[in-house]
């Protein structure tokens, strides 16, 4: 077999009625057909609107090229970090709050910043300008960046940022609701706990959340509710863990050993700000949480990701309070919802962002205006 006229694997040159090739190993792709492949194989797949890559200097807007060095030391040793926050109404929601964790994160792995937190803040806001949507999600990651496979990262060139603007994210079958539905959640007791250290970094190393919600869904969860050996609730896989008694006093577990969540610190405003003072509430305190008090309680509620207040009707079979979703969960839910809406807060909170032309890189193939570079204001 050579190279010239071999036939790989999923080739669409190949007869219908060919075998596929038993070793596409030996097929040497060229760059045209890597990439002729790449854009088929992600044709159709959720949305990404656009990737800024610091390594090469711009945004991409076509999903076959929203790549990362494999020698990158996040993709191969973990040694990134990450952050997330939401695009709602064109405006970018608590990037400050995310962005200084971001740079917390990234103290805590060791990673060096070139990029002030204004100019990374910039660049989010770039990136979302580039990509044209008005609601999404925006995840952005700062890495030791690329230069060799071993795991010192003295050997990598300098530092990366990546950012990518994403569809919503979506939870339950079609139809499902979570203020209307709420959440079926089981314990998670064989799935270890991070250790302190990777728990309040947030590190690209998320093979334990995974196992939690592996573990979760064979109970018939979702996130899975991690209690610990002395018995006390510690978080979900992806967001933190509140309950709310029968009198009227919401309780959350401190954040020693857990991550120091952006959406339950704003529940703890809204709570003592507002709840307490139109009743909903007695009080708010955030202490260690038993989970035979959490199993007694009259809500269970999840938080994370900004927007997500996710109340928990049933846990392990049984019912939570009266197994609908309660009031303390809807009205922290309306809240946020309201604050998001109406963009009402600090400048950190709600960035507008500048949409605007595109200063690309490079002229725009009129046929395929997906493929343009665009260099972010921060790069120029």
């Amino acid at each position: 077999m050579t190279h010239g006229t071999a036939v790989a694997a999923g080739d669409s040159s190949m007869p219908a009625t060919a075998a596929p090739d038993p070793r596409p190993g030996r097929r040497v792709l060229s760059t045209a057909e890597a990439v002729e492949r790449m854009t088929a194989k992600r044709r159709g797949k959720r949305g990404c609107y656009a990737m800024f890559s610091s390594y090469l200097g711009g945004v991409v807007t076509d999903p076959a090229v929203m790549t990362v060095p494999l020698d990158d030391h996040m993709v191969h040793r973990g040694h990134g970090v990450f952050d997330t926050c939401s695009l709602v109404n064109g405006r970018l929601y608590r990037l400050g709050i995310h962005i200084d964790r971001l740079l917390v994160s990234a103290s805590g792995a060791r990673i060096e910043v070139p990029w002030s937190r204004e100019q990374l803040i910039e660049m989010v806001a770039d990136t979302a300008a580039s990509s044209g949507a008005r609601n999404g999600i925006v995840r952005y990651w700062l890495t030791a960046g690329p230069g060799g496979f071993s795991f010192m990262p003295s050997e990598c060139e300098a530092p990366c940022f990546y950012c990518v603007v994403l569809d919503p994210m979506s939870f339950g079958a079609d139809g499902f609701d979570p203020m209307r539905d709420g959440f079926r959640e089981a314990t998670v007791r064989d799935t270890p706990m991070k250790p302190p250290l990777l728990a309040q970094i947030k590190s690209n190393n998320y093979l334990l959340n995974v196992l939690t919600h592996m573990e979760a869904a064979d109970g018939g969860g979702t996130f899975g509710i991690i209690v610990d050996d002395d018995g006390f609730i510690a978080e979900a896989c992806v967001m933190n863990v509140c309950s709310v008694s029968d009198e009227g006093v919401f309780v959350t577990p401190p954040f020693e050993g857990i991550l120091h969540g952006t959406t339950m610190r704003r529940l703890l405003e809204m709570a003592r700000s507002v709840l307490c003072a139109e009743g909903l509430l007695r009080s708010v305190e955030q202490r260690p949480l038993p989970a035979a008090e959490a199993r007694a309680a009259a809500e269970l509620i999840m938080s994370g990701g900004d927007t997500h207040v996710f109340p928990v009707v049933e846990w392990d079979g049984a019912p939570i309070g009266n197994g609908v979703v309660g009031p303390v969960a809807k009205r922290l839910h309306e809240l946020i919802e309201t604050e998001t809406t109406a963009g009402n807060g600090s400048p950190d909170d709600f960035i507008a962002v500048q949409y605007g032309p595109l200063d690309c890189a490079q002229p725009v193939d009129e046929a395929h205006p997906e493929n343009a570079i665009v260099v972010p204001a921060s790069d120029k």
